[in-house]
């Protein structure tokens, strides 16, 4: 037996107090300064009490999340408050009793919840004898709830945990399935309470699809006419059923919910405002023409007999389909708004959808398919096509292709993984920038991609494998997490306070291009190990081999005054990032005398040599002859009218760009003469070529663009030594370019008349 099992509706009460974060109580007036010290807040005086509140604590709060999770998806029979109390003995009802932190039952279900939270993330080492606990009440729970709930088909029941800040390893992992215990975490949870805001009580089902995946549905054998069909090489079938038959058997894998280990996870998130149109639609009449595209997991959930059929049948053969479905078992591949919005619609149970249901296609495909179609009607972002790369290139063929994939989930798993350093940080399509989550996944994998990692080096078409790469996409993508979380942990631990700034103020390394650079740094500390020979390293000596290099600069991170931080933020793009490899190369260089990393020698050459000063005096010589001359002689061209020179001399963009820098000055930036750029001579030029191409066109033959080329160049170099606080420096081969650059045009102009 099991006690504290209530119907629905007697749970309305208690349900409002359950979705509360907070809880309440009265107080009288002289006891309003004890409950203060015991940290409760004042929420309402009234004349003779003050009404108070605190947050609830962590434990009771899951367990009241869960809990409305549950009653929010509609159960019909749950337990009340305390949980439920499951007899150990069932002739004994005064023996001792397991208590369940929540109860959720249906004709079809029982869930037994349990729940358990931690202040901060941890590993448990008790946590093999709680699932053992769970899983050994299942056979008395079933019983128990045939008992206060009987019904007339078969009942499923499982054991469900919901954990909060517990890091779940891969053992505890293996050992809960083997224990038939299903673990949810916090990011699970999130998922499903955004879910069932948007749904309803049909979010029950894909919660349902998740626990029970596989098992039969009972009383939910169907049998309807259907034509079936070949689609290149996949066998599909074309059939129309009720949207509440669908809504069971369906299942929409959402990449919020899936995690990056996951290979099945391709959807958005269903849109709630999307929802409410398609639902006002149905509302008024309408129809769809289009079908719900499904994938049948498994030939034995679907069963073809041919039928009769006139004619050669050329277009498909037509017959009946019977569904013997299981949780899960059909796939949304598209579809997913025009179903959904069908839940709690007073027409689930009248109307009917078409579906067009595949049969076994692989995840990978139903993510191609899925691309294929929305492509087609609305742009799918460049982060989103790389989430989907974990899908689209986990199955092919070329090695290339599924290292890919692997960078694309590690990246993922890097925002899932309760003791990751970017847990919560990575910009994922559907997420919104905040101070703190504001590294995005395009360029986490592109720093990932590189050579280094996965691919060492090609040597006339023979590739050399780096320390990443074991050949099997899952042990790769589980090593390339760990090593990840090792190297950047390591770091973010050493420089916690700037870390944990973000892109907030002062923040600045857990950025894009701080991340970055942190990435580059592994690769190069790689390459001075000897990439190739650390594969033969597992997982924990690889992190190892690496740690102390992490620990200096993480060190180094640390030590950086205001100042510096500040002008390691200012690096951008790839030009930056370089500069801050190099700086942290350097750093390193001081620690470990014998990592040279190619080109680092080369940089500190160029920035001791001083390049940048004798740099900048060249480019501002070049700049004031072209400013001297151009203008001179473009208005002994036009000497007719004193501004016609302005007017047709200088292009139209030209002339925007200089009078709005005038006008933002409020006229205090000079004359026109004095607000020009560098590379506005470049296009007055071209655009009177004939009167410039002997005097400023350089080399012997091309097009005005190609002679002209010049004047951008020396700009790209105007702009490295301008910029100081970049900390990019001229190389010696581009001070000597600039050194002829300036040589040719005096000669070019000692030519021209006074």
């Amino acid at each position: 037996m099991i006690d504290n099992i209530h119907a629905r509706d007697e749970l309305t009460g208690f349900a409002r107090k359950q979705s509360k974060d907070r809880i309440e109580r009265s107080v009288k007036k002289p006891e309003l300064e004890a409950a203060l010290a015991e940290g409760w807040e004042i929420r309402r005086k009234n004349r003779k009490s003050v009404r108070v509140s605190k947050p609830r604590k962590k434990a009771d709060l899951l367990e009241s999340r869960v809990w409305t999770l549950l009653y929010r998806m509609g159960f019909p029979v749950m337990s009340g408050k305390g949980g439920g109390n499951l007899w150990m003995n069932p002739r004994d009802p005064n023996g001792p009793k397991d208590q369940l932190d929540v109860v959720a039952v249906d004709d079809e279900v029982g869930l037994c919840v349990e729940c358990k939270s931690y202040e901060t993330p941890a590993k448990d080492p008790r946590l093999p004898q709680w699932l053992a606990r769970l899983a050994s009440m299942k056979k008395r729970f079933a019983s128990a709830v045939k008992s206060v709930a009987p019904t007339d088909t078969k009942r499923h029941v499982a054991s469900v945990a919901f954990t909060w800040d517990l890091i779940i390893r891969d053992v505890d992992q293996r050992r809960a399935e083997e224990q038939n215990v299903v673990l949810f975490d916090e990011h699970d949870l999130q998922y499903y309470e955004a879910l069932v805001r948007h749904l309803g009580p049909a979010a029950r089902y894909q919660l349902l699809a998740e626990v029970f995946r596989g098992r039969q549905i009972s009383g939910l054998e169907i049998k309807v006419p259907a034509l079936r069909t070949k689609m290149g090489k996949c066998t599909c079938y074309t059939f129309s059923v009720k949207p509440s038959y669908l809504l069971k058997v369906a299942y929409v894998a959402h990449r919020k919910k899936g995690k990056a280990i996951d290979v099945d996870a391709y959807q958005r998130m269903v849109s709630k405002g999307r929802l409410r149109k398609i639902a006002d639609f149905i509302s008024d009449g309408g129809i769809f023409p289009t079908n719900i595209v499904v994938n049948i997991e498994k030939p034995k959930y679907a069963r073809f007999d041919r039928g009769g059929q006139d004619g050669g049948g050329t277009g498909g053969v037509f017959g009946w389909l019977t569904l013997a479905p299981a949780y899960g078992c059909a796939w949304i591949v598209d579809g997913q708004h025009r179903l959904l919005a069908f839940s709690g619609h007073d027409k689930v149970d009248k109307g009917f959808l078409n579906v067009l249901a595949f049969e076994g296609l692989t995840s990978s495909k139903q993510a191609q398919f899925f691309v294929d179609i929305n492509s087609e009607q609305k742009r799918v972002k460049r982060s989103l096509l790389v989430e989907l790369a974990a899908d689209l290139k986990w199955e092919a063929e070329n090695e290339e292709d599924r290292i890919q994939a692997v960078v694309s989930k590690a990246s993922m798993a890097l925002d899932m993984d309760l003791d990751s350093p970017l847990r919560n940080r990575i910009l994922l399509s559907d997420a919104r920038r905040t101070d703190t989550r504001c590294v995005s996944l395009t360029s986490l994998f592109s720093a990932l991609n590189r050579y280094g990692f996965f691919i060492a080096r090609r040597k006339k078409g023979v590739v050399e494998y780096g320390p990443l790469w074991v050949g099997d996409p899952t042990i790769s993508l589980k090593r390339t997490v760990h090593v990840l979380k090792g190297w950047l942990g390591k770091i973010a631990t050493a420089a916690g306070e700037w870390w944990e700034l973000g892109a907030g103020q002062g923040g600045g390394l857990a950025m894009n291009n701080g991340v970055t650079v942190c990435l580059n740094l592994l690769r190069s500390v790689y390459e001075h190990l000897g990439a190739t020979k650390l594969r033969m390293l597992d997982d924990h000596d690889l992190v190892g081999r690496v740690r102390p290099y992490a620990k200096a600069i993480g060190d180094y991170f640390a030590r950086m005054p205001v100042d510096e931080r500040q002008a390691f933020r200012q690096l951008q793009g790839s030009d930056g990032q370089l500069t801050g490899t190099r700086m942290c190369q350097e750093a390193l260089r001081h620690e470990f005398p014998d990592y040279t990393p190619p080109g680092l020698d080369d940089w500190i050459q160029r920035r001791e040599a001083n390049n940048n000063e004798k740099g900048h005096q060249l480019t501002d010589r070049i700049e004031r002859m072209l400013q001297d001359n151009v203008l001179a002689m473009l208005k002994e061209e036009f000497d007719a009218d004193p501004d016609q020179w302005w007017w047709e001399g200088v292009p139209k963009a030209v002339r925007g760009k200089v009078d709005d820098r005038i006008n933002q000055s409020d006229g205090k930036a000079g004359t026109r003469e004095q607000n020009f750029d560098l590379i506005h001579y470049r296009e007055i030029i071209k655009l009177n070529w004939n009167l410039f191409k002997d005097t400023f066109g350089y080399g012997s033959g091309g097009s005005k663009d190609k002679k002209t080329s010049w004047i951008s160049e020396v700009g790209q170099m105007r702009n490295v030594v301008a910029h100081t606080s970049r900390r990019e420096f001229l190389g010696f081969d581009k001070l000597a370019q600039l050194e002829s650059y300036a040589e040719w045009l005096d000669g070019q102009l000692a030519r021209l008349p006074e």
